[in-house]
Order: C-alpha cells, then sequence, then structure tokens
C-alpha cells in the first residue's frame, strides 16, 4: 500500500477534482475526517490517501485483470482516505471484506451529500444548544458532531452549525430529580448559565437569528429551558435521541393526531393534562382539561412537519384555555422531548400569570417548577 506521495502515476489533475469532490475529507463511510491536517496536533498538512477501489494491480484487493490496469488512474476509481481507512480497504489483499459495489457507494454516498452542501440555496448559520440533566439515575449524553450532522440531514444543508454553540452539561449534577432539591437547585444553574452564555448570543448584535435545540432532561426542565428562550428566535427543535436526533425521512411516517375539548367557561385556575408519551393518571384535587394525542405513544414525533402540528394545536389549545377564563394553570405533562421544550416557547407571559410544571412520580403526581 503506497502513501499519497507514492502515487506519482496518478495525474495532478485527478488529484485535485478527487479533493474538491471530497471536500478533503475521507470517503470511507463514518469516517469523514479532514485530511488537509494531522489529527492530533491539528497541523495543517497533507495526511490523504488515493485509495482505488479496483487495485491498480490485478493481484491487489478487488484487482481485475485489464480492469486495474484501465482504472488505475480514473477519478470513479479512486477515493480519498485517511491512513486507518486506506488500511481497512487494503488489508489482506484479495481477500479483503470490503467489495468494490460497497466502496463506490461509499464515494458516491459522500460526494453526492458535499455537492448537496455545496449547492444548498437559502442557507444560514443556527446557534446550537445543547443541554443535559440527570434523568433518576441516568446520566445523558449528546455528541455535538452527531448534532451537527443531524442538523444538516434534518434541514436539507439549508441550516449550518454557526461559529459557537452553548452546551449546559449537567448531566453529572450532584443530585437526582428524585431529590426535594433538585428543581430549584436545578432551576438557578440553568438561569445562571442562560444569561451567561444564551441570552448574550442571541441579543448580541448580529446575533442568533435562528437556533437548534437538542436536549435530554427531565420534561420540566425541558420546559424551562423553551420558557426562557421563548418564540421570538426561529428555531428548530431536535427529538430522537436513539435515532441520532434524525428526523424519520419515510413518506409513510405516520402523523399524530391530537384531540381536546375546552368548556366555555373554567375557573381561574386549573389543572392541564397534556398525554403525547403516554397515558398518566389524571389529577383529581383541582378542575382538569385535557389535551391529548389519539394514539400517545414516546416516539409519537417523528418529523418536523409532526412538530409544527403540535405547535399549532397546542397554541390554539392554549388561547381556549386563556378564553374560557383560565389564567393560572398546572401542566400535568407525558410528552416527547421536542414537545416539551416547544411548550415552554409558547407560554407567553401575556397570557397566563402563573404556570406550574408537575412531575410524575408513581403513585402520584407532584409540583416540580413554576415557569411563568
Amino acid at each position: 500500500m503506497a502513501r499519497t506521495q507514492d502515487r506519482a502515476n496518478i495525474p495532478k489533475d485527478v488529484r485535485r477534482d478527487l479533493w474538491i469532490a471530497a471536500a478533503g475529507r475521507c470517503e470511507f463511510r463514518g469516517c469523514n475526517q479532514p485530511v488537509g491536517r494531522d489529527f492530533l496536533t491539528k497541523a495543517r498538512c497533507n495526511v490523504g490517501e488515493y485509495a482505488h477501489i479496483v487495485a491498480d494491480s490485478p493481484d491487489g484487493p478487488r484487482g481485475i485483470l485489464g480492469e486495474s490496469e484501465r482504472l488505475a488512474k480514473d477519478a470513479s476509481n479512486l477515493m480519498l482516505a485517511c491512513f486507518g481507512c486506506h488500511s481497512r480497504i487494503d488489508r489482506h489483499g484479495q481477500n479483503n471484506e470490503f467489495t468494490a459495489e460497497q466502496l463506490s457507494a461509499m464515494k458516491r454516498e459522500h460526494e453526492a451529500r458535499i455537492e448537496r452542501i455545496y449547492s444548498a440555496v437559502g442557507t444560514r448559520d443556527s446557534l446550537l444548544i445543547l443541554m443535559t440533566f440527570p434523568i433518576a439515575e441516568h446520566k445523558p449524553t449528546i455528541t455535538l458532531g452527531q448534532v451537527h450532522y443531524a442538523m444538516l440531514q434534518n434541514s436539507d444543508y439549508t441550516l449550518f452549525p454557526g461559529a459557537d454553540h452553548v452546551f449546559i452539561d449537567k448531566s453529572d449534577f450532584d443530585i437526582q430529580d428524585n431529590d426535594p432539591d433538585f428543581w430549584a437547585r436545578a432551576e438557578t444553574a440553568l438561569g445562571q448559565l442562560f444569561d451567561r452564555r444564551i441570552q448574550p448570543a442571541i441579543e448580541a448584535k448580529n446575533g442568533a437569528a435562528h437556533l437548534t435545540i437538542a436536549a435530554f432532561a427531565p420534561i420540566p426542565m425541558l420546559m424551562k429551558l423553551g420558557t426562557l428562550l421563548g418564540d421570538k428566535t426561529e428555531a428548530s427543535i431536535l427529538d430522537l435521541p436513539g435515532d441520532q436526533w434524525l428526523w424519520d425521512r419515510r413518506l409513510d411516517c405516520p402523523a399524530p393526531k391530537f384531540t381536546y375539548t375546552v368548556p366555555d367557561k373554567l375557573p381561574r385556575e386549573v389543572a392541564v393534562m397534556v398525554n403525547i408519551s403516554n397515558i398518566a393518571q389524571v389529577p383529581t384535587d383541582m378542575n382538569t382539561v385535557e389535551f391529548t394525542a389519539v394514539e400517545p405513544n414516546r416516539g409519537i414525533i417523528r418529523t418536523e412537519a409532526h412538530m409544527l402540528d403540535f405547535r399549532r394545536e397546542f397554541n390554539a389549545f392554549l388561547l381556549n384555555l386563556h378564553r374560557s377564563g383560565a389564567r393560572v394553570i398546572h401542566l400535568h405533562p407525558t410528552t416527547p422531548l421536542s414537545a416539551s421544550v416547544e411548550i415552554g416557547r409558547l407560554l407567553l407571559p401575556k397570557v397566563f400569570e402563573e404556570v406550574h410544571v408537575w412531575e410524575w412520580r408513581a403513585p402520584s403526581w407532584r409540583p416540580a417548577l413554576r415557569l411563568r
């Protein structure tokens, strides 16, 4: 296996075109490492190599007598690769596990993705906001690179990660959400970090005009984040961390349906049951109004369109509550991550005097936070 500098037989214009098509990144699926700098020191240098899909020798990996010679200098038969992935492609010679068809597919996918990125119109930067808090004994993790990729994929490469991001990583918070002091301390921590890191980024001159939010935390904390952010700045709220934050792209992905009935007159203070992820026990100590999914389940919001449908329906529900006389509401939610943040964003301060959110802790609901 020869390194880049030993591949003098590959014409200069072919090498140039391959670098452009690959955007200077390894084309092996799942790698995508930039090969214009040292992986460890980050110093600028050429660590890219030219890997043959059909070997340039009939005796090499995937080599074919006659074809190897014909394709040796053909750009369609070359992949830009880092040293490690070049090794994967060539090790064990003709017994290499990767077929020419598999490697050609990797090359096509990578170069098509690069083309979409650079040919996209109407693109804009988005300030990425990440947040984690422990959920019971679970310490959630969010991978920045994964969320960057989801932002690009979900938006068809029209939203790009801005130069900065804000990560409120409290996954190792020193107490769990079953501790009576958790909510007050977590709310204080979030408020301080919001004031210090998020709000200045939004309000700065030429600051963020778009937000992308990926958060994994107890529902009341997600709603609190949404309340702090408000809805003055356009935002995309990600969900499905188990699917790497990627929206479902199936054409037949079923859309959720929501239902609610709001009486003509309500007392000033009401409980609001929001059953989206699953059905939970309705509180019995106050008047209760319900907003429910027709078929609740944890993965109910699977596309950006589903998120927008939920926003529209829930906003209409809140307006009906206000028209009927409700001024103090107690939210009892079973909601997905994205819907939880969006509910907080929809709670405009001029509409309700007080908004309290409760958390289900079997066998009963317990007060958690005051959002307004």
